[in-house]
Order: C-alpha cells, then structure tokens, then sequence
C-alpha cells in the first residue's frame, strides 16, 4: 500500500514546508534581533568582507558567513575598524547594530540575515526525508519532517541567525550520509560520509561529537562484517582513516577559502577552530543562572532538559515522538540497527553531553536531537502498515490525527513562536527564561509602546540595542522601589534569570499586560513594597494597577 503513493508524501512535505516558510518569513520580519543575533551578523560579515574568521570567539564561522550572505544585498552600515583580529566582539557587535539602527535599516538587516537560517530549518525537514526514506521508506521520511515543522519551538529557534538550525540540519545529513553507507559500503559512499561529518564540524564545536560517532560507527560496522578480526581491523582502520582525512581536509579549505591565512598557522586543525575550541572550553563551563517552572538554581540539572521539552514541545508531538521511538521495535532488525548506529549513535553521545552543560539557557541545544528523533518517528507509518486492517487504519488516523493538532498548535503560535509554551505550563514567563521565552524579540513591541508610556525599563537584549534605558524609558535596574510609581516594564529573562536578584521584589506583583510573550508591563498606583519574593511571578492581573495576588506568588 505505501509503495503505491508514489510523489504524495514528497508532495504533503511540500506544502507542510511552505506553509511553515510562510509562517517564519512572518516572524522573521516582525521580532527584533535577538541576543547573539548582531554578533553572528557582523562576524559573518567579517568573515565575508575582509577575511577575519576571528571577530567572533564562537566557532567554527560558516553558519554565521552563510546567513551574511543575503545581508550584503541590504547595503549594511560597515563601522570602520581599525584592525580585523582580536576584536571585543561585544564591542563592535553593539556599533555594527547602533549604525543599522541610526541608518533605519536594522529591520531590514535583521530579516535578511534570517533568511539562510529558514531555509535550513526547511532542509532539516528535507533531510528527515531523506533519512527516513533511506530507513524505512519515503513516507516514513515524509512523516518525521512534517513532525520536524510541527512544533512552535522550532518555529520560534528556525527563523533567527543562530547556530542551532544549522548544526541540526548537518547532524541529520551526516545521519543520512552514515545509514546510506551501512547500506552500500563503498568507497564513493564513505568520501560522502566524510564531507557530510566535515560538515557537522564546521556547523558547531559539538560537531567534533558527531564525527566522532561516525568514525566509531565506521570502525563497528567494519570489524562486524570481516571474516577474522585482523583483517576486520586493517580493514576498519583503513575506512575510518579515510573518513576522518576527508572531513579534515574539508575543514581545512573550507577555512582557508574564508582566511588564506590559516594555511601558515601549524596544527592539526586551523588555530581559531582551535582558539574557538579553548573559548569553549573556559566558558561553556561555568554555570549560568538558570529558571524553569519557578525553579531557580545556578548550573546545570539535568532534570531541565526533559521538562523544558514538556514546556516547549506541543503534547501532540511528544506523543508523537516517543510512540515512534516505541514503534522502531516493529521494524524488522537490519532496519533498526542501521537506526541504532545511523541516528542512535550520535543522537546519544550529544544528549550525553548537552545534558552535563552547567549552562541550562535554553532547549534549543537539543534542536539537533530533536531533529534525529522526528527522524525516527516515521517508525510509525511501517509500523502500522504491518498491523491487520483495522488496527492499521485506527494508527494511522491516530498518527495523522496527532500530526494535524500539532501543525493546527504550531500556526496558533504566530506571531510568537519563541515565547510559546505548552499548556499547562503558562504564562510562559513564569515557567521559562532565556531563549525558551526572552531573547530579546520583543524590542520593537516594546520601542513602540514607550513612545506613549513613560516607564521605567529593564530590557534584556543585545548591546547596542538594549542601552539602558530604552529610549522613551527610565533606568529601573539600580532605583529603589519606593522611589517608583507609574509604568514599569521587564523582560522576562531579567526578572527571572539575568537580573533576578535586583528585582526579587517585583516578582511579588502581577502584571497588567505582556509584550510579545516577553516583556512584562507593570502599573504601580503606589510604590511596592520592596522586600524580595522567591518563586514564579504571577500571572496578568485583573484589573489596570498591578498588585501582590492573594497567597503565594504564581
């Protein structure tokens, strides 16, 4: 029956794809730059326009030059620079996004450099295609992509310049690359397998993970198949050197074509891949404030990951998702242990270590393993076809039943995508900080709604843009409480992570209102009471003036 649908699930993916194009164009153009945002765009364009891949500390840099790419067409503002190498990337970051905005053209810069990283978002789905059709078939592959598109989360990450897309759309390449070599076993197959890990590499220093995986799956599936175990050795050692040399030589060129400088520095991979390796290591280790579901803590918990995929992930495509793991033991065994060593393999080893990051700043981190896991839901179209007719009818009617609802969940977040929650866990800002609700998208909302407000602000946000105060504002950060009355408004970031110990009093009070999903606004008749409140902040108030609720805050 599958076999006879011919184009219709290539066809289905289509139009799930245009349908969420359309969406994120929407919120591309209206959220302002998120936190890394202007960094990413002026490192890229860095990288592009004079040959520096080391403005930015992050790297590698090929995601960020990709995404400059369509900005040149906008004519940004160059701020001069008198010299392109060790940079403040802070620094110049905030004068690039002060020049785009003085010049009026900020909007414009920001929804062109997001315009690569939808598109990637839509290849992702593209390449669970492809994965799940080189597994179990093209409507299986057809199925995990539209899961892929049908979650807000993805939405919300899928239309901002960021490295996250990206690397999941090379993890699920370099997936495919593998299962489509434990296939054929060839020689063409493995140099395909060592570009697609070369590119893995080059998207996010986790990369390194992936190769890793792919190498390790190379040497297993060798010793496996040979007849004695020295000659499986030889033989596994070969292909996995191979493999590895290929993806070396591709992050080579792909440096050296952005800085031909690169070729004169020695070491086994260039020196800034190496230099973003050490800044990595010095800070991606040391722990962060963290919120979730009135929690606050500082460093990581590893409970954070699970929950926030409860918090971000509509129920439909949870249930989704673990039904499709569940249905991978329908699936007869070639097929599941291709599975097991395609996607199962590098999907572990990152989960592995993103769960042991002391920084929970968002589940964004996950968006590749996400992607891997939608891959693997498509297990629930063969699974089903082997059912008898009854039962296979009622699963799949179920299967796409689930998939419509999280579709529908998805388009209801528009226009913001990035601040949705799952019920029950709302208001969002209560439940979730950082990118999980706040990046900072809501400072055009917020820009707007001062220039008749007079408030006092704390706004979180990229330098440049979140000077403090915003224009139309008052400092709020430093000024003692009974000393305000009027409007206040508060990113949710601020109040719940960033700057929750300076505003510990203000979490006793509800709001009147919320911007963008993100930006909490205040009306204090009197000024509040300043002692500090633990906890979740409450949800929007009843009437015009903000207030301590009844019982405990939240």
């Amino acid at each position: 029956m599958l076999s006879k649908l011919g184009w219709l699930p290539l066809v289905a993916l289509g139009i799930g794809i245009a349908g969420f194009i359309a969406l994120g164009l929407g919120e591309a153009w209206s959220d302002a730059p998120t936190f890394d945002e202007p960094v990413y765009v002026a490192a890229g364009l860095a990288a592009v326009l004079h040959h520096d891949v080391t403005l930015n500390d992050e790297h590698p840099p090929v995601p960020k030059v990709l995404a400059a790419l369509p900005v040149l067409f906008v004519r940004p503002v160059i701020p001069a620079n008198g010299r392109w190498a060790g940079n403040d990337e802070r620094a110049y970051s905030a004068r690039f996004a002060e020049a785009q905005q003085r010049a009026g053209i900020l909007r414009r810069v920001t929804f062109a450099a997001r315009l690569m990283p939808l598109a990637e978002t839509a290849g992702v789905a593209l390449a669970i295609f492809l994965l799940g059709r080189e597994l179990l078939g093209a409507a299986a592959g057809a199925f995990g992509g539209l899961v892929w598109l049908s979650s807000p989360l993805v939405l919300g990450i899928g239309h901002l310049d960021g490295t996250d897309i990206p690397f999941a759309l090379a993890v699920v390449i370099a997936s495919w690359a593998l299962a489509r070599w434990l296939r054929l076993r060839s020689r063409r197959a493995l140099v395909w397998l060592g570009l697609a890990l070369a590119g893995a590499a080059l998207s996010e220093m986790s990369g390194l993970l992936v190769v890793a995986a792919g190498l390790g799956v190379v040497l297993v599936a060798t010793l496996g198949e040979a007849p004695s175990l020295r000659s499986g050795a030889r033989r596994a050692l070969a292909r996995a050197v191979l493999t590895g040399l290929i993806s070396l030589a591709a992050v080579w060129i792909a440096y050296a074509a952005l800085d031909p400088g690169v070729l004169g520095q020695p070491g086994l991979l260039p020196a800034p891949y190496l230099s973003g390796l050490s800044y990595l290591r010095a800070t991606d280790t040391v722990a962060a404030p963290g919120y979730l579901a009135g929690i606050s803590y500082t460093g990581g918990q590893w409970w954070f990951w699970p929950v926030s995929l409860m918090i971000k992930l509509p129920a439909a495509a949870l249930l989704l998702l673990v039904a499709g793991s569940a249905a991978w033991l329908l699936v007869g065994p070639p097929g599941r242990r291709r599975a097991l060593l395609a996607v199962g393999a590098p999907a572990a080893l990152l989960t592995a270590f993103t769960l042991t990051m002391p920084r929970d700043i968002g589940v964004r981190y996950l968006l590749p393993v996400v992607a891997l896991w939608a891959a693997a839901s498509g297990a629930l179209v063969p699974a089903a076809a082997r059912l008898r007719p009854v039962a296979r009818r009622a699963s799949l009617a179920s299967a796409c039943g689930l998939l419509a609802v999280a579709a529908i969940t998805t388009a209801a977040s528009y226009p913001d995508s990035l601040s949705w929650t799952a019920p029950p866990f709302r208001p969002g800002y209560a439940v979730a900080t950082d990118s999980n609700v706040d990046w900072g998208q809501g400072l055009y909302a917020l820009l707007s709604w001062t220039t008749t407000h007079r408030a006092w602000v704390d706004y979180f946000g990229p330098r440049g843009l979140a000077s403090d105060p915003v224009p139309g504002g008052r400092r709020l950060l430093g000024t003692p409480p009974d000393r305000i009355t009027g409007w206040v408004a508060v990113s949710a970031t601020t109040l719940t992570s960033a700057d929750r110990s300076e505003l510990g009093w203000l979490r006793g009070y509800c709001p009147v209102r919320v911007l963008a999903g993100s930006i909490l606004i205040y009306r204090f008749r009197r000024p509040p009471a300043p002692a500090p409140v633990a906890g979740r902040p409450p949800a929007v108030c009843p009437g015009q003036w903000s207030h301590r609720p009844a019982g405990p805050a939240g």
